[in-house]
């Protein structure tokens, strides 16, 4: 039996490129047979170290670095079932990831909790994997093996490990394939001939995405944290470049004065990770001319890609249809979606409901929690906890959320933790978070807070509130705005009315505290 196609495929494009320039940081190029060689170093090294089919590895780092895009190569070649995070200021719950996903080995080059299992720099790492000579490593993995689990934040504070195969990889490098076939713009901006700009988490997209890049035979670089100034040049120096961006990177390139106007040499933008204010999205396609082509995608790490929202559909969302670009686009090729009531019966178009989704790319679970896996897996379909409708031409509009999170900088930030955090202050007697649009983050945390009998609700108490919440969990989850209130308000079911909290925070920007 062979090995997976999602790796196999990757191996055949490396061989085939050959000569080729692949991955870039700084002045370091890598080419295609470098790291190609470095791939099977490192699976020869990791294989000595205990990994090998279906063992969890770990790869901890603080920033993005092309090792970890050879760790997850050599992981795939091998079989293994791999975990990454980067580290950033949102991250919490890491000894609970580090004990969950299993590793016999973590590769780590910022410290990690003692969880007992052997630990390795990526800089030992590769010293020691460049005493060998590269010879090829036969693929192991098997399209049934799960090749990573993704953690993302839990509503109680428990990471949850979105468990996806090596033949869901497969699938999701499938649909991008459909949707390349007709898309418009393509010269000068196809794989081969554009360099893949990442700027943001290898953990998460951005790696997938970089694979994908290089599949097709383009190079990719790799930047640290996102500044637009050094984006700008980036893409001046490696021109013609694509890239993926968060809607809180593009607000920041809009609102700089040296690339409001446009970054030269950037020809394509996907962007995705949260909404996007519809009348920002149309100043970066009106002030940025026909270059570059703007593609949306709507997806979750649980299901991979679920809508696109095409160039063509920008195009239109400037001029005829400006409605559109409050939309996440149509289903992707390969891709079931249908708006449900709460009975799970298919809504009406125009109707609000909640999201499911059927494909090959969906994930085989969430690791370790079958009980949640059963809640959101019914007969091959996923339930998104989106709540969203379709018009009579098939996009599909999101209206709001199941899940309690708030998109921070592309971030999950789930509110039950923060809640929970709030209320350990003893001038705190009830609270409820919600998110609303911030020029800078995308979103921004918002607390209402309720206070204690005996307390008063001064600013001084919500930013002691708000210090709690940072000390429990990451700065980043730290509210910025917090509305004191005498009652929450509440549903005809007895829950905080998150829907008129969301409302009461978005029309009431000049009445709040900042903490």
């Amino acid at each position: 039996m062979g090995g997976a196609r999602y790796v196999a495929d990757l191996i055949s494009a490396f061989e085939q490129n050959a000569g080729r320039p692949a991955i870039g940081a700084g002045s370091v190029v890598m080419g295609f047979s470098e790291v190609l060689a470095d791939t099977y170093r490192l699976a020869g090294v990791l294989g000595e170290l205990g990994v090998r089919r279906g063992t969890g590895l770990a790869c901890v780092t603080d920033g993005n670095r092309p090792e970890a895009l050879l760790v997850r190569l050599a992981a795939h070649v091998l079989g293994a079932r791999l975990t990454q995070v980067v580290v950033g200021p949102a991250t919490h719950g890491l000894d609970f990831m580090l004990r969950d996903c299993a590793p016999v080995l973590v590769v780590n080059d910022t410290p990690v909790p003692d969880t007992g299992v052997p630990c390795i720099g990526p800089a030992e790492l590769m010293r020691l994997a460049r005493t060998r000579e590269g010879r090829p490593v036969p693929v192991q993995a098997r399209e049934d093996d799960v090749a990573r689990v993704t953690y993302t934040g839990g509503t109680t504070g428990r990471p949850k490990g979105v468990a996806s195969t090596f033949g869901a990889m497969a699938g999701r490098t499938d649909t991008r394939a459909k949707g390349r076939e007709g898309r418009e713009g393509r010269k000068g901006g196809g794989p081969r001939e554009s360099v893949y700009l990442s700027v943001t988490s290898l953990a998460q997209r951005s790696g997938g995405r970089c694979l994908e890049h290089l599949r097709e035979g383009g190079r990719v670089e790799i930047l640290g944290p996102f500044d637009t100034g050094e984006f700008a040049a980036a893409c001046r120096r490696l021109a013609p470049v694509s890239t993926y961006l968060t809607p809180s990177m593009v607000y920041r390139l809009l609102d700089d004065p040296a690339t409001a106007g446009g970054v030269p040499g950037l020809v394509q933008v996907s962007y995705g990770n949260s909404p996007i204010h519809p009348e920002r999205l149309r100043q970066a396609l009106t002030r940025w001319g026909a270059r570059p082509r703007w593609r949306q995608g709507y997806g979750m790490n649980e299901a991979g890609v679920i809508c696109r929202l095409s160039a063509a559909d920008h195009d239109a969302g400037v001029t005829d249809r400006p409605y559109l670009l409050a939309s996440v686009g149509r289903p992707a090729p390969g891709v079931d979606v249908q708006v449900r009531d709460e009975d799970g019966a298919e809504s009406e178009r125009g109707r609000t409901g909640e999201v499911w989704v059927r494909s090959a790319m969906v994930m085989a679970g969430y690791w370790n929690q079958p009980d949640l896996t059963a809640e959101v897996m019914r007969g091959g379909w996923l339930r998104t906890g989106d709540l969203g409708h379709f018009d009579a031409d098939g996009y599909l509009y999101l209206d709001d959320r199941v899940k309690d999170v708030v998109m921070v900088d592309g971030v999950n930030i789930y509110c039950g933790p923060v809640e929970a955090a709030l209320t350990r202050h003893p001038g705190v007697a009830e609270a409820a978070v919600v998110g609303r649009a911030g020029d800078r983050t995308g979103e921004e945390v918002c607390a209402f807070l309720v206070p204690a009998p005996g307390h008063s609700p001064t600013r001084a108490a919500a930013a002691e509130a708000c210090r709690l919440v940072a000390e429990a969990l990451a700065p980043a989850h730290r509210p910025t705005t917090v509305f004191w209130v005498e009652a929450l308000p509440l549903t005809d079911r007895g829950k905080p009315d998150k829907r008129l909290l969301r409302e009461r925070a978005a029309g009431s920007a000049g009445s709040a505290a900042r903490p």
